[in-house]
This record gives C-alpha cells, structure tokens and sequence, in this order.
C-alpha cells in the first residue's frame, strides 16, 4: 500500500488550509469506514491524509429553537441513541439504527455517509425529506444551501476535490400534523446496502395534502426529489388513487442503473412501490 502523510486538523480553516496545500491528492478522514477500506483494497489513494476528528466543534447534535444542528462528525450511534431525535426527529433514530453494524455505527459518521455521496446512502433521503440544509465552508467563506443541491453525483459533493468542508447538517422540526418516514429495502435487516429506498414528509390539513416533501434513493445519480410526485399529492385527499399516481410519477423520474444488487427494471419497478408504501404510513 501507497505511504502518505497523516496531519491532524486544529480547526475547520486549518483542514482547507491543508487540502489547498502541496501537490497530489488530500483525503479527510471523518470514520474512516469507507475511506479505510477503500485504502487498503488499493480502490482510493491520497497523498495526504487530514484527520478531522479533533475538530470538538464538528462534533455533535446541538437543539435550535426551530430544529437541530448536526455536526458532520456526528457518530450514527449518536444520531440512535439521541433522546432529542427520538422526540422529534424519530425517522433519524430509526434510520440509523438500521445501517450497518453496531461497530460501524460506533465510527461511521453523518458528515461520511453524505460527503460520500453514494446514491444509496441512507441518510440523504430522509434527511432530504425533511427539508435539511447542508452548511459548507470553502476559502470563499460559509454559505448554506438545501440537501438536494449538495450532491452533484455519484461521490461527488459541491466540496468534493478539495472544494471545501461540510460544516454542519441544520434540520427543521416537522410542522404540527407532518408525518415522515423512510423505507429502504435490502436483501438483509443490517449490513446491506439499499437496492432502492423512499422517503415521504407529508402534512394534510382540513382532510387534504398541505405539503409533500417526496423522496427516492439509489435510483438516480443523487438523491432524487420527485417533484411531480409532490405536486400530483398537494390538495388532493390522499387517498388509495392519489398515492398510487403520485408513486407511478416518482418512479417515471427516476433514472436507475443495472449493477451487482439489481436490475434497471427491478429498481424501476420497486421505486413505486417503496413510494407507495411510505406514503400510505405516512398518510395513514
């Protein structure tokens, strides 16, 4: 295996300090549970290597009057065993505590799952869902922009290539009367990856759709919002109809692959009903 440099990072302008320094490439390592790996099947190779984890300010799930902050080097664990989450947030708690393994959950990190930028990543979707915006620093200054507009691709981030650093995670308490969920599906209970998921932020009032926040993981290069979906379920009762049409919208949008997990049909025909279903637990 290729030597590199490791360096610790003291603070979040001293990590881009340290990836625009020097030549070849510069890797920062968050949990390591997919860099690592990675790293040592020769798939990725860096030159040098940032440590992120002394960053205390980086770290944790900090209440707002309005939502919560996640630090990027969040631990999944943290996310699942958080007693403010669990009260306002649940889908997060469940949705962590259904990736990988108690281990990888114990390193694994929120800022790693997203910067990965896999299409599979769990988080992104219901995340996505609820309306979560992502915080980023780049030698420009800070700026905040939704979820959906940070990832550009399959592993590519608006901070991939040295770009600059994710910072924090804000994510908004649902409205009175939302309901969210997430519904991924795999082949196994825990350390699977998901084949197609769906995630569903849906608020009626008077008997009918306010709002719809619709999402579809790994049937598309990023994290897919199905705004036709959304569209086709705002104002109407949300009734069997509805739900089935707004289903077969999202599936239209998606875009999925063939790969070792599944087929392009097999994905295609599964994000309807991965839809379907977390809309009718949502709206039941």
């Amino acid at each position: 295996m290729k030597s590199f440099e490791y360096v610790r990072a003291k603070n979040p302008k001293h990590a881009l300090e340290l990836l625009a320094r020097g030549k070849g490439r510069t890797a920062l390592l968050a949990g390591g549970t997919d860099l690592i790996p990675g790293w040592r099947r020769e798939k990725c190779c860096f030159d040098r290597l940032v440590d992120l984890k002394p960053i205390e300010g980086l770290r944790g799930i900090k209440a707002q009057k309005t939502g919560v902050t996640l630090g990027p080097l969040t631990t999944l664990a943290e996310l699942a065993e958080s007693r403010l989450l669990a009260r306002k947030l649940a889908v997060l708690v469940t949705t962590a505590l259904g990736m990988a393994s108690p281990q990888v959950r114990n390193r694994g990190t929120v800022g790693g799952n997203l910067c990965n930028a896999a299409p599979s990543a769990d988080l992104a979707p219901p995340l996505i869902a609820l309306g979560a915006k992502a915080r980023v620093l780049t030698r420009k200054g800070s700026r905040t922009l939704p979820l959906e507009d940070f990832f550009t691709g399959p592993g590519e981030t608006v901070v991939s290539g040295g770009k600059g650093l994710l910072t924090a995670v804000i994510v908004p308490f649902p409205l009175r009367g939302a309901k969210v969920c997430y519904r991924p599906l795999t082949l196994r209970q825990a350390m699977d990856l998901s084949m197609v998921s769906a995630a569903a932020a849906v608020r009626k009032e008077k008997g009918k759709v306010k709002t719809a926040r619709l999402v579809l993981g790994a049937v598309a290069p990023v994290p897919l919002r199905c705004e036709k979906a959304e569209a086709r379920l705002a104002g109407s009762p949300g009734l069997a109809e509805d739900v089935e049409a707004a289903a077969a919208l999202a599936a239209a949008e998606s875009r999925p692959i063939s790969d070792v997990r599944s087929s392009k049909a097999y994905r295609k025909d599964m994000a309807r009903e991965m839809m379907v279903r977390a809309l009718r637990e949502v709206l039941s």
